[in-house]
């Protein structure tokens, strides 16, 4: 989903009579994908029948447009491994609730991602504290602080664009800064940069990205065992960029992410539920809260 999320109201000529519907659109694969419900007949709704039928049907609208848009893209990729529709339909769900979530409720994820990091000791208050004010926790080691100052660097190289061998090695370099971890041998390179030739070519041909991420970082994880907080910072970036926020612990085999998928699911259809019911909310007289029209 994009930034251009919305509902709107839409007028349509049925036996000669107006009818005015609330209308939303989602955006996936330069595909739109909409649902709709009657709001009144004849003449233009009030402020009032609007938030009404936004409050009480807009989560129903919001979950058809989610349907449609995970159907499409369970059909509209090549896979190599996958040959189960519905867990891919249910990933695919997760990747449009998820983005709905972030949408609706936007929060900075950089501390939660690093707090969740191989051999991290911080919680992400005192993530937060470092970060703000410079406040080292009591016990800490200068070794643990450049860990997370590393993986704060690795986060704001992220763009969402294709990793490309430039990126992969800066990548390590930036991981590795002042914790006396070797350079990548260079031995290593060829194979590596072909992994990546294959990630990237596999894409282009249409393979599921989801699946791919995987892919790679199971063959990385096989050629550099032991680089796993870089490995496992690669998947998280991939998957990030393609819109699955998914904790690379949970997704160290497809059937593992699957299932984190499918478990995630009713949790944030849950969420956003109560979401879209507290920002379209209806009260008996007072103020009205009221929705942006487009």
């Amino acid at each position: 989903m994009t930034a251009g999320d919305f509902y709107r109201i839409e007028f349509r000529i049925q036996n000669s009579t107006r009818k005015y519907y609330l209308v939303r659109e989602i955006f996936s694969d330069a595909k739109k994908f909409s649902a709709s419900r009657l709001i009144t007949s004849g003449t233009p709704p009030t402020r009032t029948e609007t938030d009404r039928c936004a409050s009480l049907y807009g989560f129903d609208l919001e979950l058809k447009c989610i349907t449609k848009a995970a159907k499409y893209r369970t059909a509209l990729f090549r896979f190599d491994q996958t040959d189960d529709a519905d867990a891919v339909f249910e990933m695919e769900r997760f990747r449009l609730f998820s983005a709905r979530k972030a949408q609706m409720n936007p929060a900075d994820q950089v501390f939660s991602h690093i707090a969740s990091c191989r051999d991290v000791t911080f919680t992400e208050q005192e993530l937060t504290r470092l970060f703000s004010n410079g406040t080292i926790p009591q016990g800490k080691t200068l070794s643990a602080v450049n860990r997370v100052q590393n993986l704060r660097n690795a986060w704001q190289m992220r763009d969402g664009k294709m990793l490309t061998a430039a990126k992969f090695y800066k990548l390590h370099a930036v991981l590795s800064a002042n914790l006396g971890v070797p350079k990548l041998e260079e031995n290593l390179r060829p194979a590596l940069e072909k992994l990546l030739r294959g990630f990237s070519g596999n894409i282009k041909a249409g393979f599921y990205p989801f699946e791919q991420c995987i892919l790679l970082y199971q063959d990385l994880q096989n050629l550099i065992p032991d680089e796993e907080l870089f490995t496992e910072e690669i998947l998280s970036i991939l998957l990030d960029s393609f819109g699955y926020p998914i904790p690379p612990a949970q997704a160290k085999t497809l059937d593992l992410a699957f299932s984190f998928a499918a478990a995630e699911n009713p949790k944030l259809e849950s969420e956003i539920r109560q979401l879209n019911a507290g920002l379209f909310k209806v009260k008996s007289g007072g103020k009205q809260k009221q929705l942006d029209l487009f």
